[in-house]
């Protein structure tokens, strides 16, 4: 396995664990797995446009939820103290430069699936009423990674 991807696997795992005991986690670990990601990119020298479409597909969504949110209670929510971390937005920046665009809209949803899956079946074990988000979907991606490399079968992220 190549030394950057164990390298981003190791900080992915870092996140699971410090989301899942903290409920929070550094700033730098997804400046970290952005760094990684993008110089993963160059190595398979692909495009970077690729990345912009993804944040630009996640801020639009992340814009309707806020919109649906306040319109919902008629003010305005700020979904960082309602809904949404702010470890969570820079988990899935600092990921888009891993996938094509419908790809990426495809771990978006499943990793949101999967972290509720995950909270459903440990929910005796997790005494916090939050959601680890960037830690399940860390552990996801990693899983995700893992498959993609050792895979032959299409693969979901550039990798």
């Amino acid at each position: 396995m190549e030394t950057p991807l164990l390298f981003l696997l190791a900080v992915l795992l870092f996140v699971f664990f410090q989301d899942w005991k903290y409920r929070r986690i550094h700033v730098l670990l997804p400046f970290a797995i952005f760094l990684l990601s993008v110089y993963l990119l160059y190595l398979k020298s692909l495009s970077f446009r690729n990345m912009l479409l993804n944040t630009a597909f996640f801020l639009i969504t992340l814009s309707i939820l806020v919109l649906y949110m306040s319109i919902k209670s008629k003010k305005f929510l700020n979904p960082f103290e309602h809904y949404f971390g702010l470890g969570d937005l820079l988990f899935y920046i600092a990921v888009t430069p891993l996938f094509v665009l419908p790809n990426f809209i495809v771990f978006f949803i499943l990793s949101m699936v999967f972290a509720l899956v995950v909270q459903l079946v440990f929910k005796k074990v997790i005494t916090e009423h939050t959601v680890p988000l960037a830690g399940f979907s860390a552990l996801f991606l990693g899983i995700v990674l893992i498959r993609d490399y050792c895979s032959f079968y299409p693969k979901l992220t550039l990798i």
